[in-house]
């Protein structure tokens, strides 16, 4: 990977984060704070917190967005310098499905940050940020496979997305309400965002099995090449954040309500901490994944048959994404 391309995995990585944390707020005002035993000041006021962690979240996923257009522009042209990168821009958007449907998920990015601080603002947030992790799942490995592989990994790609954001970007919240409760008032909110993620993980362990089965290509691959070696440490983050949220859900749940609760309550602020930062981990090795060829590239580029013809026929945008090519149905 080159220093370019690392810049553009970064960006993405940034973009990653920034749109599970506005997602992750969204959900957690429309499930969470609901039950929260709160005053009406004091849930106006996680509200008002929430609001703004989300703009916050969904301005840096703009911006790394624009980021990574240009700079994966500057990849794929060949740019000598940040005029050129620009001019290379149009061309990008145009011809590839890459660049149409990042532009895509910055304009629903954008419009969600006019979502209020209401149930009904929580719903257009979240609405628009799914539809923007639809796109951002068909310009992922999927997008360089032709017929109805690529299908299938774009719809698995965007189950596995959103479950990830409903996880993952439901963390902080929590963190910020276990900061305003006693130890018998946090046990429902935690016992809801625990049963939320429960869900969102079995759907993370089928999608994730589903994608390495295509992607890494055997069990050889595993050991052999980059993408298999990160595919094993974001296995490994993962396992980790699992044993701390199944510590959180078996013992310091049942905890918070017993003779021990403000001990377990802070015990469970320190795991979050924790959890916070294996997230980001985690984010990071799938945004370096998506930037890399998997075990499979040349077997799934290929296509084959007519389709694979049909592929190759079309405009292919060299050096795009992913490290393989990516198909577009548009003549460049």
């Amino acid at each position: 990977m080159t220093p370019a391309e690392a810049a553009v995995a970064l960006a993405q990585v940034a973009q990653i984060c920034g749109m599970v944390s506005a997602f992750g707020s969204f959900v957690f005002r429309l499930t969470v704070l609901p039950g929260a035993a709160l005053d009406g000041a004091a849930r106006d006021g996680m509200a008002a917190r929430l609001a703004g962690l989300a703009r916050a979240s969904l301005v840096l996923a703009v911006l790394a967005a624009a980021a990574r257009l240009v700079l994966q522009a500057a990849v794929i042209a060949g740019a000598a310098s940040v005029g050129d990168a620009l001019a290379a821009v149009p061309d990008i958007v145009r011809f590839s499905r890459f660049g149409a449907m990042l532009v895509g998920e910055g304009g629903l990015m954008a419009l969600a940050l006019f979502a209020g601080r209401g149930a009904r603002g929580g719903v257009f947030g979240a609405t628009l940020l799914a539809l923007a992790f639809v796109l951002a799942a068909g310009s992922l490995h999927g997008a360089a496979v032709p017929g109805w592989r690529g299908g299938a990994l774009w719809a698995v790609a965007s189950l596995h997305m959103l479950a990830t954001a409903l996880w993952l970007g439901g963390i902080w919240p929590l963190g910020l309400l276990l900061g305003r409760l006693s130890a018998a008032a946090a046990a429902p909110p935690v016992a809801r965002f625990s049963a939320l993620a429960m869900s969102a993980v079995a759907v993370l362990a089928l999608t994730a099995l589903a994608q390495a089965s295509v992607l890494v290509g055997s069990m050889a691959a595993l050991t052999a090449g980059s993408y298999g070696r990160l595919v094993m440490v974001k296995s490994l983050l993962f396992l980790l954040l699992l044993g701390l949220a199944a510590r959180n859900r078996l013992l310091l749940l049942p905890a918070l309500q017993g003779g021990h609760g403000e001990q377990a309550l802070r015990l469970l602020r320190h795991s979050l901490r924790w959890s916070i930062g294996l997230a980001f981990l985690v984010l990071l090795a799938a945004g370096f994944l998506a930037s890399l060829a998997p075990g499979s590239a040349r077997t799934l580029s290929a296509g084959g048959g007519e389709r694979g013809e049909e592929a190759a026929a079309c405009g292919i945008v060299a050096g795009a994404p992913l490290g393989m090519p990516l198909h577009t149905d548009r003549k460049a």
